[in-house]
């Protein structure tokens, strides 16, 4: 009986997990347009003349 209670819950908390929100399939990488290495979030708000930010596939 303890199995059978055991694997119901087990299959109820994996149907709870896989139904929360996927991650989007796209996400933004910044860079900056004087040293043309990645930069943080952070830092393209620190200087946004000197960055861009393109938007990324996730694969």
């Amino acid at each position: 009986m303890k199995k059978l209670l055991i694997i119901t819950l087990l299959a109820v908390f994996t149907v709870l997990v896989n139904a929360q929100e996927k991650k989007s399939k796209t996400y933004n990488q910044h860079r900056s347009a004087k040293t043309g290495r990645y930069v943080t979030k952070s830092e393209t708000k620190k200087s946004p003349s000197t960055t861009y930010t393109t938007k990324r596939s996730r694969k």
